[in-house]
């Protein structure tokens, strides 16, 4: 059995994009930072050493048995990495978007810990438990739903604003690992929270953050964004100029919505956008044709915005939500739309969201 931590339309998100020679290479010190936090998050989902019940020795074996997983599956992943990595797939998850030889190594340890903790949880461990799949965006009927093109207006009315678009991104993440046989029921993953500078030579810093404070911090030297970036260029800042730079990466978008949201999704895990490029892409936004209003909800960080969607094939919907006053990109949905029994999914439950912070 193999976990997947993926997205079930196949959608070419960014992971799906073709991936040149530079992007290929990818990072050692931001894999070796990323493969830490990952570790560090299953590990999180064990019952603590000192939880009622649970002997210190019983911990041991648990921790035990979810690191020879990682070590077993990452063994047998060398074959399934190498093959695909002339497509340059990789697969949303509550780690991020991984490799596909990384999703197989996690992922069996994901679903060793989801094993664990579904057997725990029958004797209780002290409310740690796994992490519960956030539920559908609420439409809040109190307040009025704003159009698009007005948010786009807005948004206009601010381009010239102080701010600059910057590389590197601050975001609360999550997505759902999923089984494809049938058998078994998505796995809840922890919630990822990071920020990420580069400089103009691409060197960096990742910072990963728990509770609002920062726990970890990863310098990467000169050349890495270049190396990890998927969208390297600074967004244009007109509506034109950024449908063309969309459509470098992925021609899909021309003339479709859900590609174009899928790519702006791609897009904010690279950059911050400013006032200038933030306008840019509520005015293509407000261009597409398959958008529509949800209405006012609060989003996953607590914020009030505006949520507007598109439908993909009548399987998955993409959702973003904007500050309805500055046209702000707040967050970013993929949800499913319809019963599917292979991936054991039903309409609203959500697949992945970025919340997008600062």
């Amino acid at each position: 059995m193999n976990a997947l931590f993926r997205n079930r339309s196949g959608a070419a998100t960014p992971s799906s994009r073709p991936a040149g020679p530079a992007h290929e290479e990818g990072n050692q010190e931001w894999q070796e930072a990323r493969d830490r936090t990952e570790l560090a998050a299953l590990r999180e989902m064990l019952p603590p050493p000192a939880t009622p019940g649970l002997p210190p020795t019983r911990h041991a074996e648990l921790e035990a048995h979810l690191m020879s997983e990682v070590d077993d599956t990452a063994a047998t992943s060398d074959a399934a990495k190498s093959a695909k990595s002339r497509s340059g797939a990789r697969h949303p998850s509550a780690f991020g978007w991984l490799t596909p030889g990384r999703s197989m190594s996690l992922g069996a340890a994901a679903a060793v810990v989801a094993a664990i903790m579904a057997g725990f949880a029958v004797t209780g461990s002290s409310g740690q438990t796994a992490v519960a799949a956030p539920a559908p965006l609420k439409v809040e009927s109190s307040r009025a739903t704003v159009p698009l093109a007005t948010v786009a207006q807005r948004a206009a009315a601010l381009a010239g604003s102080h701010g600059a678009a910057h590389r590197g991104t601050h975001r609360r993440e999550w997505a759902l690992g999923m089984w494809d046989d049938g058998k078994h029921e998505p796995e809840q993953m922890p919630v990822i929270e990071t920020r990420e500078r580069f400089d103009a030579d691409g060197s960096g810093e990742v910072q990963d953050i728990k509770d609002g404070r920062v726990v970890d911090r990863t310098h990467l030297p000169a050349g890495s964004w270049e190396r990890t970036a998927g969208y390297r260029s600074t967004p244009p800042t007109t509506v034109g100029g950024l449908a063309d730079y969309l459509a470098e990466d992925n021609p899909d978008t021309r003339g479709s919505t859900y590609w174009t949201m899928n790519s702006l999704e791609g897009l904010l895990r690279d950059w911050t956008p400013g006032p200038a490029e933030t306008a840019a892409i509520d005015g293509l936004l407000a261009k597409q044709s398959g958008l529509r209003a949800i209405g006012p909800v609060t989003d996953r960080a607590g914020r009030q915005g505006q949520a507007y969607a598109v439908d993909f094939k009548g399987t998955v919907r993409w959702t973003i939500i904007l500050d309805e006053h500055t046209g702000r990109i707040l967050g970013m949905e993929l949800s499913s739309i319809r019963t599917d029994p292979k991936m054991r999914l039903e309409p609203g439950d959500v697949e992945q969201y970025d919340a997008y912070l600062d």
